[in-house]
């Protein structure tokens, strides 16, 4: 019985950092991403970019706030996605490694589309650029089948190849 314990453990603690971490990353990514702009595009110090992005969070015209729920409702969806989907099967080790794959593929798609538009919105700031955050949850929905399939496509795939080459 205690070898069952200890990868039932590890897979349980595995799904729900995972769901806390993609709602917490997911939700001050935009606040990060605007931190950091502001230091190296506009040459503030790191408290200054603080500062900036805490006196603009509700400002008319900026609202940072909205921003980063915009950002962090697919991700959200995503979380109680893999809630659902990693939980009843945290005995069985290959199912869960092959469902983590998935989960993570879409992640990683999921939060590079949103770094790509939170980048180039802020590097090229106009009015028709408030837009893309408009439908940037949108694109994420969409998206979040594809990074799934990518991800659970992976494993094998480097299995293939693993075996071709040896």
């Amino acid at each position: 019985m205690p070898m069952t314990e200890a990868p039932y453990g590890r897979q349980v603690r595995t799904t729900v950092g995972l769901y806390w971490g993609t709602i917490l990353l997911s939700l001050i990514f935009p606040w990060l991403l605007l931190v950091f702009f502001e230091v190296s595009a506009h040459r503030r110090t790191f408290a200054e970019g603080l500062r900036y992005v805490r006196l603009h969070f509700f400002a008319p015209g900026y609202n940072f706030f909205l921003i980063g729920i915009l950002n962090a409702l697919p991700f959200v969806l995503l979380a109680v996605f893999l809630l659902f989907h990693l939980g009843p099967v945290a005995g069985r080790d290959s199912l869960f490694r092959r469902r983590r794959a998935g989960v993570l593929g879409s992640l990683i798609l999921l939060f590079g589309v949103s770094f790509w538009t939170h980048v180039t919105t802020l590097a090229h700031p106009d009015a028709q650029g408030a837009l893309a955050y408009f439908f940037l949850p949108f694109i994420l929905l969409v998206l979040m089948p594809l990074g799934y399939a990518a991800g659970r496509l992976m494993p094998w795939l480097w299995s293939r190849f693993r075996s071709e080459n040896t």
